[in-house]
């Protein structure tokens, strides 16, 4: 049955969970907007309840607001977070940091790759599992063939990819016989500005645009292929879920069950909703929205108030306020009294951020400072600062820049910033995307000049640890290494982390100091014992002193922390064949190229082992996948070489090499 009209009660991810898991509107649960705030444990979740239900509980999320730090991991046996952006290319790199100016993320592939194996397990037992796809967030990166097939519009890319990997699960679902018996709800937190209203992407208007989301629920042996036009929330599917396995629901929460729908016994009674974004306030010290849903109705209250009549104006193109001030002053009265009966007192659910998860919002836009507690919140009706709306347009310039540096498109971003900074000469937000735009464009200088500016913003981000590291890597690139180095140690002494300790034994080892590299490769695994890159690192390091076990017991441990990072089973998969484990090594060259189809290196590495076990149709066929990807290159020649070194007179490959 589908939802025509589902709204979430904030466009932004972590609380709008928290209100999916909970029935509650944001200010009752206490999570206000991501990273600030985590879901307290006196909340009771729907995997609680279930969990003291008898139901074995489970769940992979794919982005970074939705980490187990956050609070909404409550009840799930498995909760499986482990979402870490790319480190490095394939080659050890350094990339340019997708972590910086987007949330760390997971393809929804991977996220079926965690939860299937304990799906397999428990199906027989009644269970419940949540799987969290990310994908059509920015930045717009669909996997193949979607990326091709969604050239003009990646967003629905990554939407087409995430329904191939529903099926995918549902189709698991099929396999092991439960299917037929099986609860299923899809949803989704928010919807997307796609340019409507000037918003590009969600998070601080309370247009249609991001508040509507898709509602679909599949009651075994229920109504089938229904519509319902009547307007509900998220907030029902917790309700709805108890109702329908007859398990009382908590108290305190303001969804209602949607079984009368479902069961097709007509409408049900109207009622009230609300929706909220305080991350204006909170994230830019503009000012907050609130809105409320009265029959065909919507009222947002902020700095700039707006009234839309949905059943006429759906698309909220014409403000009504001026038109109908005594609907407006009664829309007003009745968000005052929901806000008044449903107040809860003493609630705090902000939380002290971690210095690196400050660091992380800060670079995001999530944080203004350094990240001090936000405290707690009055519930109020307020008026002050800047109209959101007026933003929206800075914001989608925004937006557009930081994809575009995404995209290698640094000549464009530059523009975009340009125009920015027209508007706010001293944002160090775009002072900083500038710096990486000019540093891609080749104009080392004029980077470091920007980033000397930054050193003295009055508004503390970014911190000076993080400028000098930034001025670090601009100067090892150019070569500048013992420049580079002394601005890295200075980063260290002001704020150590893993990433400054192993950018220090990188430097360390291209001069040959092994003491001194093996020294600050502990030190980054002190500081952050899932810091892959150093713990690969250190495995190469013992493997080439002869100490085999130990070298295993790294690697093991890399892809353990780090499941999808492509290197990790390359160096392992080179580490066992250097160790006369050739057929071992099968399998994890095959992950790095399912994960990294342009893997060369692995590519070639299967051909050559593959001729080695016996098994030439096997090595020729990778050899196809690796002409196919780069016919001219390096190990495309090495292959069809080994090839024709093996059997002359197999057959030719399809292209030239």
């Amino acid at each position: 049955m589908l939802f025509e009209q589902a709204i979430t009660p904030i466009p932004i991810t972590l609380p709008s969970h928290s209100s999916l898991m909970t029935g509650k509107v944001p200010f009752v649960h206490g999570v206000r907007d991501n990273g600030l705030f985590a879901l307290g444990e006196e909340q009771t979740t729907l995997a609680e309840i279930l969990r003291k239900g008898q139901f074995r509980t489970a769940a992979a999320v794919a982005s970074f607001p939705l980490t187990s730090e956050f609070g909404i991991d409550q009840g799930f046996e498995l909760f499986d977070d482990r979402v870490t952006g790319r480190y490095e290319d394939l080659y050890g790199e350094r990339v340019f940091p997708k972590d910086r100016f987007f949330f760390d993320e997971r393809k929804a592939g991977r996220v079926n790759e965690a939860v299937l194996p304990w799906l397999e397990e428990h199906h027989a037992e009644p269970f419940f599992l949540w799987a969290h796809y990310f994908d059509p967030h920015e930045p717009h990166e669909p996997p193949p063939p979607y990326d091709q097939l969604y050239a003009h519009d990646p967003y629905l890319g990554e939407i087409a990819y995430a329904d191939e990997s529903l099926g995918t699960l549902l189709a698991e679902l099929k396999r092991l016989g439960v299917y037929d018996r099986t609860l299923i709800v899809f949803t989704s937190d928010h919807g997307e500005g796609r340019g409507e209203h000037n918003e590009a992407t969600h998070s601080h208007l309370l247009y249609e645009s991001t508040l509507r989301v898709p509602l679909v629920i599949r009651v075994p042996g229920g109504l089938a292929g229904e519509r319902v036009t009547q307007r509900v929330g998220i907030i029902d599917v917790l309700p709805t879920v108890l109702d329908l396995l007859n398990l009382p629901e908590p108290e305190g929460i303001q969804g209602r069950s949607l079984l009368p729908l479902l069961e097709g016994r007509g409408q049900t009674k109207p009622r009230d909703l609300y929706a909220e974004t305080l991350s204006p306030r909170l994230s830019r010290n503009w000012g907050e929205l609130r809105a409320l849903f009265y029959q065909d109705l919507k009222y947002v209250h902020g700095p700039r108030s707006e009234l839309f009549d949905l059943s006429a104006d759906p698309k909220e193109l014409a403000d009504l306020t001026a038109e109908r001030p005594e609907a407006v002053a009664g829309l007003r009265a009745r968000l005052e009294q929901y806000l008044a009966d449903h107040e809860v007192t003493g609630l705090d659910s902000s939380v002290d951020v971690a210095p690196e998860t400050a660091r992380r919002l800060a670079a995001l836009g999530y944080l203004q400072g350094s990240g001090e507690r936000v405290g707690p919140i009055e519930e109020r009706l307020r008026s002050d600062g800047d109209p959101p709306q007026d933003h929206a347009s800075t914001l989608t310039l925004y937006s557009q820049a930081k994809n575009l540096l995404f995209q290698d498109r640094p000549l464009e971003a530059h523009e975009f910033l340009l125009a920015l900074l027209r508007t706010d000469p001293d944002n160090p937000h775009y002072l900083e995307l500038l710096a990486s735009a000019e540093l891609k464009l080749g104009n080392a200088d004029e980077a470091l000049a920007i980033l000397e500016r930054l050193k003295m913003s009055p508004t503390g981000y970014p911190l000076p640890e993080d400028v000098a590291r930034m001025a670090a890597g601009i100067l090892s690139s150019r070569g500048e290494i013992d420049k580079a180095y002394e601005r890295y140690r200075e980063a260290e002494v002001l704020d150590p982390t893993a990433e400054g300790a192993y950018r220090l034994s990188r430097i360390h080892a291209s001069r040959g100091e092994v003491h001194d590299e093996l020294r600050f490769l502990n030190e980054a695994l002190e500081l952050d014992p899932t810091f892959v890159p150093a713990r690969l690192d250190l495995a190469v390091r013992q493997a080439m002193s002869g100490e085999l076990a130990e070298a295993e017991v790294q690697f093991r441990r890399a892809l353990a922390d780090h499941p999808y990072l492509a290197r990790s089973f390359y160096n392992f998969g080179t580490f066992l064949v250097q160790n006369e484990r050739s057929a071992e090594a099968v399998s994890y060259f095959q992950r790095a190229v399912e994960l990294e189809p342009g893997y060369l290196q692995a590519h070639y590495a299967l051909v050559e082992i593959l001729l080695g076990l016996g098994e030439p149709d096997a090595a020729f066929e990778h050899f196809e996948a690796l002409e196919e990807l780069a016919p001219l290159s390096r190990e495309a020649r090495l292959a069809l070489d080994l090839l024709l070194s093996h059997n002359p007179a197999s057959s030719q490959p399809k292209g030239g090499a």
